[in-house]
């Protein structure tokens, strides 16, 4: 019976390693060619945990199996600290930053036009917290506005962001200049250049951004990439998925793994096609957005290059910044040069979205000519 036992966890251990490995090897192969990959790296943090298990079991039996989780979690442990961050980068309070500079990215998620938020007033609130945590740059992404409603109306909104003198809006979808939908990066600084960055069959985009920050030129990229596009039904199908019989078990779940394999293919050659503009930016580089996908996933890897990510050098935990009925999960980012350095990587746990938004405190002297008294 003991020797049962040990082969069942043998092959279990076997298992969970090379699932752990097949989940991070996403980053490296287009879901264009293998997009169930990149459904299974949704399954990366909880198959890490497992091959710490296993690898725990095996050395209390003080058994060679402990080799199999040691191996897979040596081979990963570079994308768990995308995941997980033990302790946070921050300015000691005796030192002083000269050439700082305070990113903010949120999706708004409309301004809650639609009522998703019960709470009276969310614009204003979003409005009160942007006012709070004063960045010098802040990203919208799923900016709406209307003609229909007061607070939504572009000119009040913009009265309600007047501390920044610069703005970058464009919008993808517009109804007959009643309402329209996009992005927006509003800054403290002079913006000097501007450019849409359009994708194909979809309303999705990024927009480019030069900013004059002192004696630099920066470029700021503000993206929003495909969406799943679930609907409160596919939702409301995961939540009675045992409920369900058969047949319509097998037609929603086909309906899910589409819409997940769609965004999966439509992500990859977005973040491609933006990486290669990063990449081949004349000027410093900070990318902000949401990129609906997790740090382990080829999204990510195009995206970020040779770039720093902000939660990775100055947050902590696991920055979860989805606000919504799935589990929380890292899908919104701020990265930067490597010749800069980040502090105070937040992520703000206020409920006014689908989204948390995530704000950090960039040195753009970098670590030659950073903090001084």
């Amino acid at each position: 019976m003991r020797r049962l036992l040990r082969s069942i966890l043998t092959i279990f251990s076997f298992f969970v390693s090379a699932a752990l490995l097949l989940s991070v090897a996403t980053v490296y192969i287009n879901p264009y060619h293998a997009w169930a990959l990149a459904i299974l790296s949704f399954g990366f943090p909880i198959l890490f945990v497992l091959n710490v298990l296993s690898a725990f079991w095996w050395i209390y039996r003080k058994r060679w199996q402990v080799v199999i989780p040691l191996l897979a979690l040596a081979l990963t442990w570079e994308y768990w600290t995308n995941t997980f961050q033990f302790n946070g980068k921050e300015l000691p309070q005796d030192h002083k930053i000269e050439n700082s500079l305070k990113v903010l990215t949120f999706n708004v998620r409309m301004l809650n036009v639609y009522g998703w938020k019960k709470q009276d007033n969310i614009p204003g609130e979003i409005f009160s917290f942007i006012a709070k945590e004063n960045p010098d740059v802040v990203c919208f992404q799923e900016f709406f506005v209307s003609k229909n409603k007061e607070e939504l109306n572009e000119h009040v909104v913009f009265s309600q962001m007047n501390q920044y003198p610069y703005r970058h809006a464009e919008y993808s979808n517009r109804y007959q200049n009643v309402y329209k939908y996009g992005l927006v990066t509003f800054s403290k600084y002079p913006i000097v250049n501007k450019q849409v960055l359009k994708f194909e069959s979809t309303s999705n985009f990024t927009i480019q951004t030069d900013l004059q920050v002192k004696d630099k030129r920066l470029r700021l990229f503000n993206n929003h990439l495909e969406s799943i596009r679930f609907k409160p039904k596919h939702f409301d199908f995961l939540d009675s998925l045992n409920y369900k019989n058969d047949i319509e078990r097998r037609k929603g779940l086909m309906e899910i793994v589409g819409k997940l394999r769609n965004a999966f293919k439509l992500r990859a050659t977005q973040a491609e096609s933006v990486g290669n503009h990063i990449k081949n930016s004349p000027y410093p580089v900070i990318v902000c957005g949401d990129f609906n996908d997790t740090p382990i996933s080829y999204t990510y890897q195009h995206m970020k290059g040779e770039l720093k990510d902000a939660f990775v050098e100055a947050g902590k935990g696991f920055g979860g910044t989805y606000n919504g009925r799935l589990p929380s999960l890292r899908i919104d980012y701020i990265f930067y040069d490597p010749r800069f350095e980040a502090y105070d990587f937040k992520r703000h746990k206020v409920d006014l979205s689908d989204h948390f938004p995530i704000s950090v405190t960039i040195d753009l002297d970098g670590k030659n000519k950073s903090a001084k008294n």
